[in-house]
């Protein structure tokens, strides 16, 4: 088995999925079917297995989403995703997993982008 999808949701599609393809490059990549009458846009980027899903919330969802983005240079992709208008909501920093910085996306879903690392290597 493996993780296939990640649902995001929000109340604008639209303004979520140009989010998404706009300031953080993937791409829709199609359509998809979970449940009778509701289609969902799949967002895929090439450099990530997972794909995504924006699934609409009708204001009574109260979910939200955490994703976690690994990444092989943080500090890198923070500069990336913040020239391209993403606010997050303070500088990278250290955690005991590694090197983490953070946003939300225009619905709320929050994003971890994290450069893992082993603090006990020497």
């Amino acid at each position: 088995m493996k993780l296939k999808y990640i649902p995001v949701f929000a109340e604008d599609v639209d303004a979520q999925i140009d989010f998404y393809t706009q300031k953080l490059g993937f791409n829709a990549i199609g359509n998809t079917c979970f449940s009778e009458g509701e289609e969902y846009t799949v967002l895929q980027a090439s450099n990530i297995d997972v794909a995504l899903v924006v699934a609409e919330s009708n204001g009574a969802n109260v979910f939200k989403s955490c994703i976690i983005l690994n990444t092989e240079d943080c500090l890198k992709d923070y500069h990336l995703y913040k020239t391209a208008g993403v606010f997050f909501y303070a500088a990278p920093r250290y955690l005991p997993t590694g090197l983490a910085a953070e946003f939300l996306d225009p619905a709320g879903n929050r994003f971890i982008l994290l450069e893992e690392r082993n603090y006990t290597e020497i």
